[in-house]
């Protein structure tokens, strides 16, 4: 195996603890619309696994079609993660205003409006790991293996994330500084996919 190769997978930590961050983050940005209660919680966490069930459905649809450019898929689904984290702050607060998609009284307009701003990065989020896997087990050969593997690094990046969000980045960093962080770093993650897929 190549040194590339290992490479992905090294990057799923940090993949999985910029989505627990932003998670994190984002629900406490949007609670000043939903309410500081269960059913913000339950909604953030909802969109959260709605959309990842539809971008993992998406991802391994995609990772079969195009079985050359899996790893410049990966890229471009971290590269849209970013992107949309670097912006979703002032899109948030442009949806909290009167008028906006959560500027209502109403509290399930305003649910509502949070499931769907949400459900786009989401969905990005859900497609690295089928991409992941397919990429890995091309060289491994074992899909049990590579599903338990990828998800286990993913996981302990998410769980690390959590960590220093709340007993670390919450102490030393505006919201908005730590969100912009974690774009740099989905960025970087595109930026070694990109060279993976070149070097193949």
């Amino acid at each position: 195996m190549t040194k590339s190769f290992y490479l992905l997978p090294a990057t799923f930590f940090f993949s999985g603890f910029c989505a627990l961050v932003y998670q994190i983050c984002w629900q406490r940005y949007l609670a000043a619309a939903l309410g500081v209660d269960i059913d913000s919680t339950t909604i953030v966490v909802s969109v959260f696994m709605v959309g990842i069930g539809i971008g993992g459905a998406l991802g391994g649809w995609l990772g079969d079609r195009l079985p050359r450019h899996r790893s410049l898929l990966y890229a471009v689904s971290e590269l849209a993660i970013g992107a949309y984290a670097l912006s979703s702050l002032a899109f948030f607060d442009w949806a909290v205003a009167p008028g906006g998609w959560m500027g209502s009284s109403e509290q399930w307009h305003n649910a509502a409006g949070g499931f769907v701003i949400l459900l786009i990065p989401t969905v990005m989020m859900g497609m690295t790991l089928p991409l992941l896997t397919l990429i890995f087990n091309q060289k491994v050969a074992n899909i049990g293996y590579s599903v338990g593997t990828l998800y286990f690094i993913n996981t302990f990046g998410a769980a690390a994330g959590t960590l220093v969000t709340t007993f670390f980045l919450f102490d030393h960093l505006p919201l908005s500084r730590i969100v912009t962080i974690m774009a740099a770093v989905n960025f970087l993650i595109a930026a070694i996919a990109i060279y993976v897929f070149r070097k193949k």
